[in-house]
């Protein structure tokens, strides 16, 4: 069955050290879940494209039932769902991460839990419009590219490159590569100041431009903005004194702004969509519901709440 969107990305279960100490555990994560949730505001013609081990489910299968999100595209390939410690760093925003199976987990989760075309066959059609990837720069899917190209020509494809690929130097060529390959791509501020060599904002937005692919640059509690032919569109973050948590707001935010990029929407309309999304997923732990969140009573009535704060500030 073909979707007009797919969230490809990895699936991790994260416990979480936040900057004041405080720990949680067994949260969903990943840049998969985030992502879907965040075009599932949205629409329902979206699927989760992403891989794990036998535990997926008790983990994650309660969220996809009761937020109405198709199973089909998970694929069990580990001996267990990978899982971190993820502890955030005291600047407002990085953070570090281990895995509870050790080190070399991280080894078998590249060689298994990453997409690949075969993967995404299934969910491609003539009718796909966009493909939120998540991945490494060295993987094989850049190899793959062309064939999902040729099975689905609608298609455009944002490329968010993985924290290793941003910020590791012998990866800086392979990432300008995959963003060649792709139609649009997104990273945060601080991991393009590090990939850029740049100290600053306005610095960083120029070598930004330079590229000449649509980007969507993150900016966290300072909001986003998008790229695309030389202008700079920036929009100011929604801030809720509820908000919990800033775990896949980036996720988010990335995936709305492709679906909002795809449906024609301006780019001030693209950047405040992605904010209103990020500052709903920072409302709870793990993604936001797709069907229920607080106080709206169902998925029409938050995008109706979304858009309409789109068209009254932006």
């Amino acid at each position: 069955m073909g979707y007009s969107y797919i969230a490809a990305g990895i699936s991790i279960i994260n416990d979480i050290v936040y900057e004041d100490g405080k720990a949680i555990d067994g949260i969903l994560g990943g840049c998969g879940i985030f992502a879907v949730s965040g075009i599932a505001q949205f629409t329902d013609d979206v699927i989760l494209v992403t891989s794990g081990g036998p535990d997926f489910f008790d983990y994650y299968g309660r969220y996809l039932e009761e937020n109405g999100l198709s199973e089909e595209g998970v694929y069990i390939t580990m001996p267990h769902t990978h899982h971190t410690l993820l502890a955030y760093e005291e600047d407002g925003g990085r953070w570090a991460e281990r895995s509870i199976f050790g080190d070399d987990y991280f080894a078998l989760q590249n060689g298994n839990n990453r997409t690949t075309f075969e993967k995404l066959a299934p969910f491609l059609s003539e009718e796909t419009k966009g493909l939120y990837l998540d991945s490494n720069a060295f993987e094989g899917i850049f190899g793959e590219i062309r064939k999902i190209r040729e099975r689905s020509p609608k298609i455009k494809i944002m490329w968010e490159p993985t924290t290793m690929s941003r910020t590791d130097p012998d990866q800086h060529d392979s990432v300008l590569k995959g963003i060649g390959l792709c139609d649009a791509f997104s990273m945060n501020l601080n991991e393009a100041k590090a990939f850029f060599g740049t100290q600053d904002y306005d610095s960083t937005v120029e070598c930004l431009k330079r590229i000449a692919k649509p980007c969507f640059l993150r900016l966290g509690t300072d909001g986003s903005a998008w790229i695309e032919d030389g202008t700079v569109t920036r929009c100011l973050a929604y801030i809720f004194e509820e908000g919990v948590d800033p775990t896949g707001c980036g996720n988010t935010s990335t995936a709305v702004s492709l679906w909002r990029w795809r449906e024609g929407y301006a780019p001030a309309g693209i950047v405040c969509a992605a904010n209103a999304a990020a500052a709903l997923c920072s409302l709870q732990r793990g993604p936001a519901a797709v069907r229920d969140i607080g106080e709206y009573p169902d998925r029409k009535e938050i995008s109706r709440e979304l858009l309409g704060a789109v068209h009254t500030d932006c």
